[in-house]
């Protein structure tokens, strides 16, 4: 039996109320952390000379704006009867999954060296000399807790982000980025038009707030961080499992900061 209208009024109404709701939550996600974070250091005193003057603070500011996140993430998630399965935390038979991962790593630094050339040759007025933060180990302790923020920081909260960025962005919000379009074209839309659409998006506009996020490294740091945001996400579309790209984001980093301590701060 057909719906009456009343009913398809009440039932276009109630999904428009979830798919603003995702809105909300990828906000949320996205920004509670680094305001609130931030707005707490400053009552303890500690302003941004002051958390990149001490290693210690800022591992515990990282760690504190990425516990915050993961907060809300689960918070979101249960707030709709979901867990981090749904998002793709899934560790039963994860052998290909972690191979998967660490196979990625070559291709990672791979097309951080093509951003490199690339602003070498065409754009070298902006090619960074240093990176602040990398600078900031001059320690065994300092690396460990930069190893440890790679970890946590990067692999787990980052890609357990991203992942949950992208599934609002596919489930909810890609109808309601097709309606201007579609009043245009006067074209209907179906579900999967919609997923398509808003997984797109969802993966470039995050990509492109990833890439902002690594502005404090350089311009070309933040390019390549922005592209690596990209490869991260089309790895976990691709695999639908947060496995792979935790551990290829991880182990780059990992291994970032190991070339740069043992073969550039102390070459020999």
């Amino acid at each position: 039996m057909e719906p009456s209208q009343p009913q398809l009024a009440t039932r276009t109404g109630k999904d428009f109320i979830r798919r603003i709701w995702a809105l909300f939550e990828v906000l949320l996600v996205a920004l509670a952390g680094p305001v609130l974070v931030p707005i707490g250091f400053i009552f303890l005193n500690f302003g941004r000379a002051g958390i990149l003057s001490d290693t210690r603070i800022l591992f515990l500011f990282m760690a504190s704006e990425a516990c915050i996140t993961l907060f809300l993430i689960v918070l979101c998630l249960r707030s709709r009867g979901e867990s981090l399965r749904n998002i793709g935390w899934i560790w039963s038979n994860p052998g290909w999954e972690v191979l998967l991962g660490i196979g990625c790593v070559p291709l990672l630094f791979g097309s951080t060296l093509l951003v490199n050339i690339f602003f070498h040759f065409f754009l070298p007025d902006y090619v960074s000399t240093s990176n602040p933060l990398l600078e900031l180990i001059e320690s065994y302790g300092v690396l460990l807790l930069f190893l440890i923020s790679s970890i946590f920081v990067g692999g787990i909260k980052e890609e357990i982000q991203r992942a949950f960025v992208l599934d609002r962005f596919e489930r909810y919000l890609g109808a309601i980025l097709l309606m201007p379009f579609l009043r245009i074209s006067g074209r209907s839309s179906s579900e999967q038009d919609g997923r398509r659409v808003g997984i797109i998006v969802g993966l470039t506009l995050w990509s492109l707030f990833f890439a902002y996020g690594h502005a404090l490294q350089g311009i070309d740091n933040a390019v390549g961080a922005g592209i690596l945001g990209l490869c991260f996400g089309l790895l976990y579309i691709w695999r639908r499992n947060l496995v792979a790209p935790i551990v290829a984001h991880a182990l780059f980093d990992v291994v970032t900061l190991l070339i740069f301590w043992f073969v550039m701060k102390n070459p020999g």
